[in-house]
Order: C-alpha cells, then sequence, then structure tokens
C-alpha cells in the first residue's frame, strides 16, 4: 500500500511539472507571437496600433500570471512571456532600424522598462487569487496601471505629440478595466477600484497632468 501510494504521489508530481513546464514555453510563445502582431500592426494606420499596444500585453502578463501553479512561477512564466515582445522588438530594430518607431539609443531603457512592468504584472495577477486585502490591492494596482495608460494616451494627444488615439484605444481600457475589476467581489472590488483610481489621479497629478 506504501509503495503504491508513492507510485501516486510521484505521478501526480510528474503532471504537475509537465504542466507547469508546458504553461511556462507557452508563456514565452505567446509573447513571441504577440509581440510579433505588435510590430507588424507598428506599420499599420495609428488608431489601430494605439488600440492594441500596450494593453494586449498587459491582457496577456495577467493571464500568464493568472494562470500560474504559484507565485514563484507566476514571476518566472510573466518573465518569459515579457521577454517575447522585448525579442520582437530588438528583431525588429536589428531588421528595419529605419523603419522602425524607436530610435536605437532609446531602445535599452524602453525594453528593460518592459520587461519590468510586464513581469510585475503578472505576479500582480497572481496576487490576484488570494483573498483579503492582498488580493484587493493587487487587482487594485492593475487597474492602476491601466488607468496610468490611459491617462498618458490622452495626455500624449493633448499636446499634440501625434500619439495614436481612436475610440478604440479607451474602448479597450474600459474593457481591461472591468476584466481587472471582476477578477474581485463585493467590497473588494470597490478597495481595488479605489486603489486604481487613486493611482490614475496621483500620475496625471505629478506627472504635469493638470
Amino acid at each position: 500500500m506504501v509503495g503504491h501510494n508513492d507510485t501516486l504521489d510521484f505521478l501526480a508530481g510528474d503532471r504537475k511539472e509537465r504542466a507547469i513546464l508546458r504553461h511556462m514555453v507557452l508563456s514565452l510563445i505567446a509573447g513571441l507571437a504577440l509581440g510579433a502582431l505588435g510590430e507588424a500592426l507598428s506599420r499599420s494606420p495609428g488608431p489601430l496600433h494605439g488600440a492594441y499596444d500596450p494593453y494586449a500585453y498587459i491582457l496577456m502578463a495577467a493571464v500568464v500570471g493568472r494562470s500560474a501553479a504559484g507565485l514563484g512561477w507566476a514571476v518566472l512564466s510573466g518573465a518569459l512571456a515579457a521577454l517575447g515582445p522585448v525579442l520582437s522588438m530588438l528583431g525588429a530594430t536589428f531588421f528595419l532600424p529605419r523603419e522602425h518607431i524607436l530610435y536605437v539609443n532609446f531602445d535599452g531603457m524602453m525594453l528593460n522598462i518592459m520587461l519590468l512592468v510586464l513581469t510585475s504584472i503578472a505576479t500582480m495577477a497572481h496576487l490576484t487569487k488570494y483573498g483579503g486585502l492582498r488580493g484587493d490591492v493587487a487587482a487594485g494596482l492593475l487597474a492602476g496601471i491601466v488607468a496610468i495608460e490611459g491617462v498618458e494616451a490622452v495626455r500624449q494627444t493633448g499636446a499634440g505629440s501625434g500619439a495614436p488615439w481612436s475610440w478604440g484605444a479607451p474602448l479597450v481600457i474600459v474593457i481591461l478595466a472591468m476584466v481587472v475589476l471582476s477578477l474581485r467581489e463585493g467590497t473588494g472590488r470597490i478597495r481595488a477600484a479605489l486603489v486604481g483610481l487613486i493611482m490614475g489621479t496621483a500620475y496625471l497629478v505629478f506627472s504635469g497632468g493638470v
């Protein structure tokens, strides 16, 4: 009986390890696919790309982190998923340096920030699975990131910077915020919404938007 139980435990552990490995591989593939699509859309009409980037990446990181087997795996899978768009941007910069939207001297900092932000989003998305205040704050931080992206897009457009902005981008922001807040229930959803609102307002104020 003991040997039989040990065998079942071993098989269960093996299945879990395979599932974790499969999740990490799929996370990297998803990042590469979305990154390649984003690079293709960057040479399409501005409004279409503006409704895709960075919201598709935010959603991808959130799904990867939420579906991870544990907090540590969420961090690792999130980093792999974030590496996909980064590799796509680096590839576009290398093969199409004159057509790419980023300048070479600015790529390094921007790509590092993207890697850090998307990994953090995956981590916070996993924390939303926890009950209590910890999960509420994590969901609020995710909503805050979405709010900051919206504030930045509106602020740049108001400044006449030519940033792509259309009805598609606000619609995506609203949908993303609703998805994030739907991860919580009752008063937890209210607390998460307040955290997101505070983050968006603080960014608007301290970035010189008011």
